[in-house]
């Protein structure tokens, strides 16, 4: 039990110990992915080397291109129509700045947020953290604790990127967005289809930062 809790609240340990510890987002990612990469090494070398989810099914990369462009859209058509609501442009480009999110090494951050990360967090979440509580408890339970604790450490940046409250009604699409594409592991038994529509929900987010903050 103890061992579980850690995997699940490890994450946000180093979410908060670079973005608000350390005030760095290279740090930031270096500690996060560092963490996903150390504990779920082995996992990611059972999926490259799997069958299963290395099957596309039409169905499967429909599913999550159609579901992608929704995420995408929805994310970047709400904060295009209330952006002068959700956050202030001047204040949260002080802050990336602040944070390290600039400069020469930006377009590698942001290739690594569009690439590296959907995969890294589908792995972890919707592949290792999955495969761990699934032998204890129903599906929708698992969905449920893996969806809370990958959405718990978006909130750390929330809270700082966007206006209260949004900063914390934010959370909630980021849950749904967690219980969906943990569906999708279920439902398809491979992580294509969660990766392909996580990839299209981040490109929203870095189409949000190039349409309001980037400088």
């Amino acid at each position: 039990m103890l061992k579980s809790m850690l995997l699940l609240i490890g994450p946000t340990i180093m979410i908060a110990l670079g973005l608000h510890g350390l005030n760095s987002v290279p740090l930031t990612f270096f500690l996060f992915y560092g963490w996903l990469l150390l504990i779920s090494g082995a996992r990611i070398r059972q999926c490259l080397k799997s069958e299963r989810n290395l099957l596309f099914s039409k169905e499967g990369l429909l599913t999550g291109f159609i579901t992608g462009i929704i995420f995408l859209a929805i994310i970047f058509g709400t904060v295009s129509a209330f952006s002068e609501t959700f956050f202030d442009s001047a204040k949260l480009q002080k802050l990336l700045i602040d944070w390290n999110f600039t400069g020469g090494h930006q377009i590698m951050l942001i290739l690594i947020l569009l690439i590296v990360n959907p995969l890294l967090e589908e792995i972890y979440w919707r592949e290792f953290m999955y495969a761990n509580l699934i032998l204890k408890m129903n599906i929708f339970n698992t969905l449920l604790i893996t969806s809370f604790f990958y959405s718990l450490y978006h909130m750390l940046s929330l809270i700082s990127l966007f206006n209260w409250p949004i900063n914390l009604l934010g959370v909630i699409p980021v849950f749904l967005a967690g219980m969906v594409w943990g569906y999708f592991r279920h439902k398809f038994q491979t992580l294509i289809p969660a990766v392909l529509s996580h990839m299209l929900a981040d490109l929203g987010i870095i189409l949000v930062y190039f349409r309001f903050l980037h400088v």
